[in-house]
């Protein structure tokens, strides 16, 4: 049975189901034969649609973004499939449009549907990406952030830049332990001179949840719910907090991690201050982790698997480069 909160990020619908024969018959895409809701990530309604043609992955944007945000949203993963990027197909509904809006009783749905890719993302399969796979993974950061393209600004609560805004919010469902562990860096960031960082396109949330690798083992990515234009290095400092970490293994990390940062910084030109300000930058993401997921158990319920991981792994970021 799929857990309520993913639910409740849309309107209410009885069965799913009833919502995807409604995406079959605007796409045609044949005769509906099942749904699997994917019960991982923190923002919208995902699933994969199977039907007598094929299988296909369906979003259904949470209520909370605007219908300007959802346009967006979507908009970024076009921009970037429009210009070579892994990232999978963006069906047109019959007006040609990337997103389209679907009634049922007294519910509405913004939906996207995209191509299916025969394959898991990192969290599903239980590892790491290899050496070679995290070579990859971090040229298709380096090859987004080549990409001319300035999209509006959308808040993400994860994010470096509002690191400071969410700490001040959400401090109390820290422990002392815990606080003492972040403030500290809390204070050191908010003097840091972060405008003075090279922008560029950046996806946002390179991690194991939205990077796929499929059955001939290439490596796409997906979701660009959090893409924004902003600091760079951004897109580096998630892959170290995530997919790079082993966690426990502080040498293999490191190590992991030093190798990825050079690759990115030749790749990029990376300017001096961005080569100084990767410990910083390294620490208000794992403190973000930690800071988060306390939020998550403490005042949400969510104790998931991913929650765990996500605080695992910020905690032992913060033992890292000291």
């Amino acid at each position: 049975m799929v857990n309520n909160r993913f639910y409740e990020r849309i309107d209410k619908i009885e069965d799913i189901n009833i919502l995807s024969t409604l995406v079959c018959k605007e796409y045609k895409l044949g005769k509906l034969i099942d749904t699997l809701v994917l019960e991982f990530g923190y923002e919208d309604f995902n699933a994969i649609i199977t039907t007598d043609t094929g299988k296909y992955f369906m979003k259904v944007f949470r209520n909370s973004r605007t219908d300007k945000d959802v346009e967006d949203c979507i908009g970024r993963t076009w921009h970037a499939y429009q210009n070579g990027v892994k990232v999978p197909k963006i069906y047109l509904n019959s007006e040609n449009k990337i997103v389209t809006i679907f009634k049922y009783l007294n519910s509405r749905f913004r939906v996207t549907l995209m191509q299916y890719i025969n394959g898991k993302n990192f969290f599903e399969l239980n590892r790491k990406p290899t050496d070679n796979e995290l070579e990859q993974i971090v040229s298709i950061a380096s090859s987004l952030s080549k990409i001319d393209y300035h999209p509006n600004f959308i808040y993400d609560t994860w994010a470096i830049t509002s690191f400071c805004n969410e700490f001040e919010k959400k401090k109390k469902y820290l422990s002392n332990e815990y606080f003492n562990l972040i403030n500290p860096i809390y204070e050191r960031f908010k003097r840091f001179d972060y405008d003075k960082l090279p922008k560029a396109f950046v996806h946002g949330d390179m991690m194991s949840t939205n990077l796929l690798i499929d059955d001939k083992g290439e490596i796409w990515l997906i979701d660009f719910s959090v893409s924004n234009y902003m600091a760079r290095i951004n897109e580096l400092i998630v892959i170290c907090d995530d997919i790079a970490l082993i966690v426990n293994d502080k040498k293999e990390s490191e190590k992991r991690i030093t190798k990825i940062f050079k690759q990115w910084c030749n790749e990029v030109n990376a300017t001096d201050f961005e080569r100084e300000s990767f410990k910083i930058l390294f620490d208000v993401a794992n403190a973000i982790n930690v800071l988060n997921t306390q939020y998550e158990i403490k005042e949400l319920k969510n104790d998931s698997d991913e929650t765990i991981m996500h605080l695992e792994a910020g905690l032992f970021g913060l033992t890292l480069f000291n």
